[in-house]
């Protein structure tokens, strides 16, 4: 003992250590230990740099922790505190080496607690100072605490690691062990008998060597479960993707992919039909958007009146809304009385624009006419929601569905999952629209350049829409065939709308688009197509999607790719592209610079090089950054710019100057399929001033996600790994798909079913207006009332309700079934029933999932992903909704513990604050004082 400081020796490579650290029970006036540390008789160096902590694990199983000082190259100065005094006995103890290039940890060595002799009595003071001073004392021991908990915590799952790890090494010496014993019985087996039956004799210990590793507890089939299983880990969730600043580089340890359904549901408040606006008066053009909303552009010549819907309004109060953001006072939405359906104005009924909802009351049945309307001189760029609701609130906008809940027979909803590119909606094949007016047979051409044509679309009599952006510059018409295919009538598509009708007798269709200037016009296949037409059933518009043949996509038929991308912080990497001739070049040997040189006078002035594809980068905010740009005279004016370009690195279109560092850009849809790729153009204005050799040199350019510039650091790669989906990745509540892997297999689980229409049975017939009722008997659906059910014909029926309600609806009962009852008189036989749902979709939960792995090539791309030594993103692309994704990565150490003390300073100053906060108002004042502070500081 050295006063207050006992001297110690630690042999890093004893295998115990029996000499003990004594220490007092309670002592805890500056205890220290000096540890000389030695290797065989030798001193040990300390590695530089490196981080040097003491554990004690106590008596009592909890962990106490302390920050020791490096004396020296061989000589520690470690704390002995109060939390390692607390508990008498031989506790156990180690120093542990936290370096850049590694951990290290010494041997376990005896740390023994004496009893001591009088308890401690803490003598509560009613001195306000006094009480301070315990107060902090507190804190102190209780963020100790907090600290000795989180490491002790770490120490538990870094055992279980451990154990993990012996497990696998177990299994390998199993794997060893018996294959010593294979290769013995096989020569036994070759003095006996034959080649063939040794190498059987192989296969069988093979086997079931494989099969006991297999069952064997601990076992991993994964090299990196085992390889980082002593790491420090974490987990990060988001929306579509997840944004880590913390991990290593290092292989993900866990990844989880959860499919989500979504679905519209209304309630059948909105009276007003849904308008198919696309039309322009007077200077306004107003036009009907994907999502129900109406957007109403231009600069009015004249007062316009654009009719949203007439309809029979019963004697009532009403509520009119949803043009909030519109010119106040100069654009008005209202509702008319009219002598008759398409007659003249009696009177206004109510009108909002100068305010944002109007309530009516209506005495007797009329006629009624919304409007919007658009005073003269007005410039508008709006998009405004009409609503007209009984009652007198304003209630939230909602499509029309028939003043119905929805989804219904009448007013079905399409069930949209993670991955879904089409509903199947999409009547017309873009591939077959062609030249029209050209001659099989001699191959002459009547006029062909002002039209072009669709093949043959079969149909069935009811309504039908034709839209898309922009189809309104041409002349859009329908053709109508018979069974045969001989043209029975063309017709002109109603022009403000695109509604037409399909009659009886009518077996297929075929849309031609002529040249709004007639003959001397020009039309060609792929400027329609660009356009993206679109055909659907019904008297909606609906949004545009490709054509899969009338079925969902993904599905077996039309499989789909959802894409798994996991990048660094940096977007721009120096994958050189040649875009304006031969006039410069690129030098990219620095890491940090890009040096362009002009290899001769007035040459190419641009070089450009990639930022990323189209589809990772669309939508995303984007911020681009550089530490300088330094050319190599004057008259040289360097800048820095984003373009489209093409598979060819043709430059296709302007995107941003980005001359001023940083520069934040949201990058939008070019709308031009050439368009590939984001490229970074480096160029220098030097008109005839250039001259061989001149360069301009680029320092520390950064391209990275988000609106806050980061720091310059290098470009880290691009994994991406496609799986394909032949259905998309549905979910219902907690019942998910999920791309997971399990048992160190990477597959897609699947906890939701679908309908087997087949499966449908009528159950009976109800007399009085209960309607029909049909049962479908899922086994193996959740037993659960109530559990969550999603159909695109029928609204699940409310918690509570009885099979009495009126109307149709859809239901569930605690044996697992699904009910839905109707009231529709066409339903009289389980046939007719079945061939309505059959282009239906239901899913339910299911009561024990399903697994299916995905291919040898996507199971090695998964085992291979990396996650990236400071930020990481790892994002999934596909259509519908975003997924739910989950990361298991292993954590950069020092990072980890930076997270830790910030932590637990923000605990002690929060607490701190707390009990300065509750003292009286002179104490508080106190604390200015010199020994007050001083205390603060020594805390």
């Amino acid at each position: 003992m050295d006063g207050t400081i006992q001297a110690y020796v630690l042999d890093m490579a004893a295998d115990t250590k029996k000499e003990p650290l004594r220490v007092k029970q309670y002592d805890t006036n500056s205890r220290q230990a000096r540890i000389t540390l030695k290797m065989g008789g030798e001193p040990w160096t300390i590695p530089f740099g490196c981080q040097i902590h003491i554990n004690v694990r106590k008596t009592d199983g909890k962990l106490a922790d302390a920050t020791c000082t490096r004396i020296d190259e061989h000589t520690v100065l470690a704390p002995i505190t109060e939390q390692m005094t607390a508990v008498t006995g031989t506790q156990l103890g180690e120093l542990y080496f936290l370096g850049s290039d590694g951990d290290i940890k010494t041997q376990t060595f005896p740390v023994v607690v004496y009893e001591a002799v009088m308890d401690q009595v803490r003598i509560e003071s009613s001195d306000d100072f006094q009480s301070l001073q315990d107060a902090l004392r507190d804190i102190k021991a209780s963020t100790e605490v907090a600290d000795i908990a989180a490491q002790y915590a770490t120490e538990q799952g870094n055992s279980a690691r451990d154990g993990a790890q012996r497990a696998n090494d177990a299994a390998d010496s199993i794997q060893v062990a018996v294959d010593a014993a294979a290769a013995a019985k096989a020569s036994e087996t070759n003095a006996k008998t034959s080649e063939t039956a040794a190498a059987q004799t192989q296969q069988e210990v093979t086997d079931y060597v494989e099969a006991q590793k297999a069952a064997f507890a601990g076992y991993s089939k994964r090299e990196s479960d085992s390889k980082y299983a002593n790491a420090l880990t974490e987990t990060a969730t988001g929306e579509g993707g997840v944004t880590v600043e913390d991990a290593w580089t290092a292989p993900v340890l866990g990844l989880d992919v959860a499919g989500k359904s979504e679905q519209v549901v209304t309630t059948g408040a909105q009276l007003l039909p849904q308008p198919q606006f696309n039309d322009t008066k007077n200077g306004i053009t107003v036009k009907t958007q994907t999502d129900g909303g109406i957007s109403i552009t231009g600069t009015a010549t004249a007062a316009i009146t654009f009719t949203v819907a007439e309809i029979l309004l019963q004697a009532g109060q009403y509520t009119l809304s949803g043009l909030s953001g519109l010119v106040v006072g100069k654009m008005y939405f209202q509702l008319v009385e009219i002598s008759a359906q398409g007659g003249q104005f009696v009177g206004e009924l109510a009108k909002v624009g100068h305010v944002t909802s109007a309530t009516v009351t209506i005495d007797h049945d009329v006629w009624a006419r919304a409007e919007i309307k658009v005073l003269s001189g007005v410039t508008a760029d709006s998009v405004c929601y009409p609503m007209l609701n009984a009652g007198d609130t304003a209630l939230p906008w909602e499509p029309y569905t028939g003043a119905a809940p929805s989804p219904s027979p009448d007013y079905p909803q399409d069930i949209i999952s993670v991955g879904t590119v089409s509903t199947g909606k999409q009547m017309l094949n873009a591939d077959t629209i062609v030249q029209g007016g050209i001659n099989a047979d001699t191959g002459a051409t009547n006029n062909a350049s002002n039209f072009v044509r669709s093949d043959y679309i079969p149909v069935k009599p009811g309504d039908y829409v034709l839209s898309g952006d922009g189809l309104k510059s041409y002349l859009n018409y329908v053709m109508y065939f018979n069974q045969e295919k001989v043209i029975q009538s063309s017709l002109s598509i109603k022009p403000t709308n695109g509604k037409f009708t399909v009659t009886e007798g009518t077996a297929y269709i075929r849309i031609r688009f002529i040249a709004k200037d007639g003959a001397e016009g020009t039309v060609i296949p792929s400027e329609v197509v660009a356009l993206k037409p679109m055909l659907n059933t019904g008297d909606i518009a609906l949004p545009w999607e490709p054509y899969t043949g009338g079925k969902p996509s993904p599905s077996v038929e039309y499989p789909q790719t959802l894409e798994l991308v996991v990048t660094g912080a940096q977007m721009f990497y120096k994958s050189l592209v040649t875009l304006r001739g031969t006039g410069a070049e690129a030098d990219i040997t620095d890491k940090r610079a890009i040096k362009i040189t002009y290899t001769r006078a007035n040459g190419g002035k641009y070089a450009g090089f990639i930022v990323d594809d189209k589809s990772n980068i669309v939508g995303k905010t984007l911020t681009i950054s550089y530490g300088s740009i330094i050319p190599s005279k004057s008259g040289l004016t360097p800048g820095i710019r984003l373009y489209w370009i093409d598979n060819n690195g043709s430059v296709l279109s302007y995107v941003v100057y980005a001359n001023t560092s940083p520069t934040t850009i949201t990058i939008e849809d070019p709308q031009n399929d050439a368009a590939t790729k984001l490229a970074l153009l480096l160029y220098a204005d030097v008109g005839d001033a250039a001259v061989v050799n001149d360069y301009v040199i680029y320092k520390d350019i950064m391209i990275n996600a988000g609106d806050i510039p980061l720091p310059w650091e290098p470009y880290m790669g691009c994994q991406n790994v496609p799986i394909t989906l032949t259905e998309p990745l549905r979910g219902v509540g907690e019942y998910r798909y999920r791309i997971m892997c399990r048992d160190g297999v990477w597959g897609i689980e699947r906890c939701v079913g679908v309908v087997d229409n087949g499966q449908w049975k009528k159950i009976n017939v109800v007399s009085g207006s209960a309607g029909h009722r049909f049962v479908y008997d899922a086994t193996d659906m959740i037993e659960k009332l109530n559990c969550m059910v999603m159909c695109t014909k029928y609204t699940r029926r409310p918690n509570g309700s009885s099979f009495s309600n009126a109307g149709d609806y859809m239901a569930t009962d605690e044996r697992g079934k699904i009910f839905i009852r109707t009231l529709n008189p066409d339903f009289e036989t389980i046939e007719a029933f079945k061939e309505f749902m059959a282009d239906a979709i239901t899913i339910y939960p299911l009561a024990t999932p399903t697994w299916e792995p995905f291919p040898d090539a996507t199971q090695q791309a998964l085992n291979e992903l990396t996650t990236y030594a400071g930020t990481t993103h790892l994002t999934i692309t596909a259509g519908g909704p975003a997924p739910t994704v989950t990361l298991d990565y292993v954590q950069d150490t020092h990072k980890a513990l930076e997270q830790c003390q910030e932590a637990a300073k923000e605990y002690t100053d929060n607490q701190l604050a707390a009990i300065v906060a509750a003292l009286p108002t002179a104490t508080q004042a106190a604390i200015v004082d010199n020994q007050t502070t001083r205390l603060l500081q020594e805390v």
